[in-house]
């Protein structure tokens, strides 16, 4: 995973399945029912109450915002 990708996920999520790519964990904050608390994926409580599209462009947004400023 490139440090832009662990930084953004770090930045909106409390915990994610270590074991997936970057790509896997914004696929599945977009096709997945938000279940929140319990599911394998666990949002700062900042964002808890946002849709999973919402977050994924949340982290898409700060990814390119990282990749921006260190490139």
């Amino acid at each position: 995973m490139k440090t832009s990708e662990k930084f953004a996920l770090n930045q909106w999520l409390s915990d994610y399945p270590v074991d997936m790519d970057y790509q896997g964990i914004i696929d599945l904050l977009c096709n997945t029912v938000w279940l929140g608390a319990g599911s394998e994926i666990t949002p700062w409580i900042l964002v808890e109450n946002h849709t999973g599209d919402q977050i994924a462009q949340f982290i898409e947004d700060t990814k390119n915002a990282f990749e921006g400023v260190t490139t």
